[in-house]
This record gives C-alpha cells, sequence and structure tokens, in this order.
C-alpha cells in the first residue's frame, strides 16, 4: 500500500458571492465565521455560514476556486432545522458552484449557530473568502422578508484563511511510480489512488522525502500534462525522476538538500521550468587549518549543477581551476576575486574547507541535457600533460561507459579519494560501469599524439547512486591494494586478449600521483607508469613489474584481491626484489615489510604462473619453468638440498641450495637454448627442461 502523508499552504480559498436586502429595524449580518490559520493540505475545511436576521426564504449560491477547494463527502453538515429546504444543496464541479434553497414563517436567526456548515477538502494556498453584494450585476444569494421584500445587509464579515506547510510524496515501495495525469482520478501504478488534495496545481509546496518518486503519465506525449507545484524540495534521501516527454513547472524555488548522509537526486529526463530560485547544496567534509602551506587539509573535486554558479559558494574556502597547459606540469591556478566569478558549467575544481559545511550552488537552472565538454587540451610537453580536469554537472549520478562519446580522449577517468589522498581510475570499458556521483569533478586525459579532445555525456546516462564507489571487473583482474601511514593506494593487472604490451587508451589507465604522505603503488610499463595495466593473455610465465614510492619510512603490506578470478591452477607470486623474497599469493594474499623514502621504485614483480606452458611438472607439484633468463622452481614443501642446472652437454652451468616451501629463483647468463635442471633433494629429486632467452 502507498502512502502520501500531505501538508500545504492555504490559497485563494472561494468567492463566496452574497447579497442580502434588509429591514429598516433591527440589524442583519452574514458571516463565515473565524479565521482560519495553518491548515494542511488534505485538510478538511469547515466554512460556517452564520446569519443574523429573520426571514421567510433564502436562495444561497456560493462558488468556490477548485484550484483550491474542493467539495468533500459529504458537503455540508449542520442544517438548521428551521431552514427548510426547497432544493438539495448540490455543486458544480464545471462552474465552481454550489446552490441551496430554504424557506420559512418568520424564522429567527440570532447568530449563535450556523444556518449551515458546508465541507471542503484543502488543496493548499493562502487568500480571503469575501462576502460581499456589489459589484455583483445579478445578485446570487437572496434572503427575503416575511412580506417577500429583500432584507437589505447592515453588515459583511470576511474570513481570511492561510496556512503553511508542504505536500509530502513518499513511495513506500522502493521504486514505485506515481502516475500524475491529467484527468479526474491521479493513482499509482498498482492502481491505488492519490488521496484527494494531495495533487501539485502550482500553489502547494512539494517534498521528495525518500525511496523514488517518478513522473509519468499514461497518455501521449503530445497531451501529456504539465505537473505543477509551487516550491519543490528534494530532501538528502529524496530521488525524484521525471521521465521522458513529461513537463514539470516548479512556480516558486528549488532546493536540493545535502547532509553528511546522503544527498538529494533529480533525473531529469523531460523539461523542468523553475520561475523562482533554483538552488542545490552539496556537504562537504573539510579539516583546513587556515594556513599555508597547510598542517592538514582534504581536498574534494566539484563541479557545479547549476548553469548561473559563481565562486562566492566557496567562499572562506579554498578553490582551484586545473592548468593544462601552464608550466611544465600543469598549474593550480588559486580562484579568490571577484566572488561573482563564474563556476564554469562541465568544469571541474578542486575544494577545501575549514570544517564540516553545506556548500549550496545557486543561480541560473539545473543543468541538463547531453552534456558536450570541448576545449580538452593536450600539449604534450611532458608526462603529466594532457589531463584536463571536468566534472559532472549534473544533480544526479551519471553512469561512465561506452555510450559517452569520446573524440582523441581516453576511456580512463580518473577521481581523486580525500581519504586515501590518491587517485582511483574507472574505464568506460570496464564489465561494470562505475556511476559517478552527482556534482563530481574528475581527470580526462587527451590521447598522446592529440592535441585537443572533447567528450559527450549523454542525458539518458543519469541515474539515482548511492555508491561512491563501484569495484569494475572485467574477467581476470589482480588487484593490488597498498596500506601505509594510515593511507592506502591501489593498482591493477587485467588480462584483455584485445590489449597490447603497450598502453592502450581503451584499457589502460596512468598512474596519476597522489599526495607524497600516501604510498603510490603501480606497474612499469615500457615508457608508462600504470594505474590499470591490461595485457594480452596469460603467456607460459607473465611477469609485470610493479613500482613502489613512499613518502614516509614506515611498515607497509600489499593485500591481493581478485584471486578468484584466475583458473584455480594459476599460481600468482609476490616477488620483492630487494629482500630477493617470494610469496604465493593464493596462499597469502597479505605481504609485510618496510619502505624508506628515495628507495630503488622498482621493488616488486609479480608472477604468474599457469599449468599450460611450464618446463615441467613433478608428482611431487614442485613446478619448473622459466622466463626470459631466469629459472622458477616453485617448492610447495619442506626439502633440504641443491639445485643445479646443466646444458644439453651435461656442463655444469650454476648451482645453489634449495629453499624449501618457497619459489626459487636462478638468474643464468647465458646463451639462448635448452637446459636441465635438477632438484637433488633428501626427500625427492626431480628434473626438468627449460628454455632461456
Amino acid at each position: 500500500m502507498k502512502k502520501i502523508t500531505t501538508f500545504a499552504v492555504i490559497p485563494l480559498l472561494a468567492l463566496f458571492l452574497v447579497l442580502w436586502s434588509g429591514t429598516s429595524n433591527g440589524q442583519t449580518s452574514i458571516s463565515l465565521g473565524s479565521d482560519q490559520t495553518s491548515l494542511v493540505a488534505g485538510e478538511i475545511v469547515l466554512v460556517p455560514i452564520i446569519v443574523t436576521s429573520t426571514f421567510e426564504s433564502a436562495d444561497i449560491y456560493i462558488t468556490y476556486d477548485k484550484d483550491v477547494l474542493t467539495p468533500a463527502s459529504p458537503f455540508f453538515t449542520g442544517l438548521d432545522p428551521n431552514f427548510g429546504i426547497l432544493a438539495n444543496p448540490n455543486y458544480n464541479t464545471t462552474t465552481s458552484s454550489i446552490q441551496f434553497q430554504g424557506t420559512g414563517i418568520n424564522v429567527t436567526l440570532d447568530g449563535s449557530t450556523p444556518i449551515i456548515t458546508l465541507r471542503f477538502i484543502y488543496n493548499g494556498g493562502s487568500s480571503s473568502l469575501h462576502l460581499r453584494k456589489s459589484p455583483d450585476a445579478i445578485p446570487r444569494c437572496l434572503i427575503i422578508d416575511e412580506i417577500g421584500s429583500p432584507v437589505e445587509p447592515y453588515t459583511f464579515s470576511d474570513l481570511m484563511v492561510n496556512g503553511t506547510g508542504f505536500l509530502e510524496l513518499k513511495s513506500i515501495e522502493t521504486g514505485t511510480t506515481l502516475l500524475w495525469k491529467n484527468s479526474t482520478t491521479w493513482r499509482f501504478m498498482d492502481g491505488t489512488p492519490v488521496p484527494n488534495g494531495c495533487i501539485p496545481t502550482g500553489i502547494v509546496n512539494t517534498t521528495i522525502t525518500g525511496a523514488l518518486v517518478t513522473i509519468d503519465s499514461p497518455v501521449p506525449p503530445a497531451t501529456a500534462p504539465q505537473i505543477r507545484t509551487k516550491n519543490l524540495t528534494i530532501y538528502p534521501a529524496g530521488k525524484l525522476t521525471l521521465n521522458a516527454s513529461r513537463s514539470l513547472a516548479v512556480t516558486g524555488n528549488l532546493l536540493i538538500q545535502s547532509d553528511a548522509t546522503s544527498t538529494g537526486s533529480f533525473v531529469d529526463l523531460g523539461t523542468t521550468t523553475v520561475t523562482g530560485s533554483t538552488s542545490v547544496e552539496r556537504y562537504t567534509t573539510g579539516t583546513w587549518d587556515g594556513n599555508w602551506p597547510p598542517a592538514t587539509i582534504t581536498w574534494h573535486y566539484v563541479s557545479s549543477p547549476v548553469s548561473g554558479g559563481t565562486i562566492s559558494s566557496y567562499e572562506g574556502s579554498l578553490l582551484n581551476e586545473w592548468k593544462e597547459d601552464t608550466l611544465s606540469t600543469g598549474y593550480w591556478k588559486p580562484l579568490t576575486l571577484p566572488l561573482t566569478k563564474p563556476l564554469v558549467v562541465n568544469k571541474g575544481y578542486s575544494a577545501a574547507t575549514t570544517t564540516n559545511k553545506v556548500i549550496t550552488f545557486t543561480g541560473g537552472t539545473l543543468n541538463t541535457g547531453n552534456r558536450t565538454i570541448t576545449g580538452l587540451t593536450n600539449t604534450g610537453m611532458s608526462d603529466a600533460r594532457g589531463f584536463n580536469l571536468v566534472g559532472n554537472a549534473y544533480p544526479s549520478a551519471v553512469i561512465w561507459d561506452g555510450a559517452v562519446t569520446r573524440t582523441n580522449v581516453d576511456a580512463a577517468a580518473y577521481f581523486y579519494d580525500g581519504v586515501t589522498n590518491n587517485y582511483i581510475p574507472h574505464m568506460t570499458t570496464d564489465a561494470v560501469k562505475y556511476q559517478i556521483p552527482a556534482e563530481q569533478g574528475f581527470f580526462v586525459h587527451v590521447t598522446t599524439g592529440s592535441a585537443t579532445g572533447s567528450i559527450t555525456i549523454p542525458n539518458t546516462n543519469r541515474v539515482h547512486s548511492a555508491n561512491a564507489y563501484v569495484k569494475s571487473t572485467s574477467g581476470q583482474e589482480l588487484i593490488l591494494k597498498a596500506n601505509g601511514n594510515n593511507l592506502e593506494d591501489m593498482t591493477s593487472i587485467r588480462f584483455n586478449s584485445e590489449a597490447t604490451e603497450g598502453f592502450d587508451s581503451e584499457y589502460d589507465a596512468y598512474k596519476l600521483w597522489g599526495a607524497t604522505t600516501s604510498p603510490q603503488i603501480y606497474s612499469i610499463a615500457p615508457g608508462d607508469n600504470l594505474a590499470i595495466n591490461s595485457i594480452p593473455e596469460m603467456a607460459a610465465q607473465t611477469v609485470v613489474p610493479v613500482g613502489f614510492k613512499v613518502g614516509v619510512n614506515d611498515t607497509y603490506t600489499i593485500t591481493a584481491s581478485g584471486l578468484e578470478t584466475f583458473p584455480g591452477e594459476t599460481d600468482i607470486y609476490l616477488e620483492d626484489i630487494f629482500l630477493n623474497k617470494t610469496q604465493n599469493l593464493n596462499l597469502n594474499p597479505v605481504y609485510e615489510f618496510t619502505a624508506s623514502t628515495g628507495a630503488n621504485a622498482h621493488r616488486f614483480n609479480i608472477r604468474f604462473s599457469p599449468i599450460s606452458g611450464l618446463g615441467e611438472t613433478t608428482g611431487n607439484n614442485i613446478r619448473i619453468y622459466a622466463a626470459e633468463n631466469t629459472v622458477y622452481i616453485n617448492i610447495p614443501m619442506e626439502l633440504h638440498g641443491e639445485i643445479i642446472v646443466y646444458d644439453l652437454l651435461g656442463k655444469e652451468m650454476k648451482h645453489q641450495s634449495i629453499q624449501g616451501n618457497s619459489l626459487n629463483r636462478i638468474n643464468l647468463n647465458v646463451e639462448q637454448g635448452y637446459y636441465l635442471i635438477k632438484v637433488l633433494g633428501d626427500k625427492s629429486t626431480v628434473s626438468g627442461k627449460v628454455f632461456i632467452r
């Protein structure tokens, strides 16, 4: 069952037209009772008609504003028994009128009780009810005395009505669509009627509080109605979707709220107009100590969701724009005065605040429609060139996938994590697509060799999402996460038959350096450092060099995940070149070590060792294989003895002691060709043949 809780404002209630004739002696008056305030939408409004007079008959005709009031059922109560009904009260929805007639013989009403009480459902708004005789051209209400003469009224009393509040649209069932249609009955998708007084009409304030409200209509687009509301507020947990070919008019102000838990979301696939102001909030964590250089600071990459935003939103905070073509590596340019300087739509900025606070973007209209971002450059002066800071300029999340049109721009988008102080790349070619949060800034790279580029994000890629980050999987993928100094970084190695050994703009992502205090881990490819390294299908022995840098001497860990994406017979080894130590990540995915600043960056190798293509595999599961000029002997047991290398003529080339429960490595400086490897252990003796390049 759906539920709608309603609140609202009282509008222009009704226009009660009353013409009265009076006698020469005594006083005749008519009123509509006391003022009514703080009414809420959906509430029953009682309108008493109070008469002080002596009369014989009456013909009362009332008009009302149907946008403000809806006759309730029953629509009157408390008819005075002295007032005999000649014609039953009835209402006409076409003319928005109510009429009833009554008679009596010298009936005297002293004003202590109503002659009748009318019942309406209040839709919202604020105005006054008027009792009047002029400038009506035709008497609408007549009171006739005992001799048949009209009674002239002596006094009239107006009734002021007003209210404040809002109409809350909240679907209890997640994902339920609310059909707002131009008919006498509004219903939810399951057929449950929307209660009277709960339909936005342009005079009621509306809030979206939670779950999902979708504005749709079953009628053809050509006749689809324009949904109207006064002020529209989307709470931090609220989600509103306006479907394609639908129209929403906000006659007041539009506000999308944000707090520490969430940010409201509006997916506008139709047409929205706002008469008043448009404001979008963004909750921001802040640790800047107000000094420069700062002792503490948390950076956020942001983008304005409104067309007329200015840097005044960040008054008292730090705000920078990225200049790709400045200096040798690019440049962060501070933005200060004037505060009227615009926040360029589709552009990203870095921002830092002193405290946790809500930033408000205001001015112009909400960004909607396809977002084409041009003017992206690659000046080609260094490896840091070609990175441009752009943004998701929608007040909703957007999917980064193949529907994004890229011209001379790589597939990776780079997102700064203010907690880890590092960049996390996501690819349009990922199997699981990343959802870019609302108002999020991010880097893209103009393809090397191109001077300019552009991207177009389609409006249809907009979604509601609470995901901060979504793990991307694309078949076989090893993810290495480095932790230390209370910070972290990560890199991934993927196998893709369409990739090459070099940099692939569709499948690889460059390494963007984070804060110097954070560990930096990455793949080393020919001429490039990579955060995502996609390589062709696994060969007999695949070795991937891994770089590691730190800015603080500390104890660090590397944790491997994604091991389950590889065939069960594939062993994956982490080789610590500095310590001459190898660990099977399948058996223990966490490697702990110490690292110092200024050390050789090529600290590790990752070795993938599938069964197929190995030199030899013995019955004791001792594996013998080679890569380039290095022989590997994996001994998964306690074993003591020697390993000896012979050429095919039986000449000993090298020997060393066995290391049990480990991957043994022997570097050879020999001619290319086949060589025999003998493992002479105290419990087992095995041999195998390998090819050395």
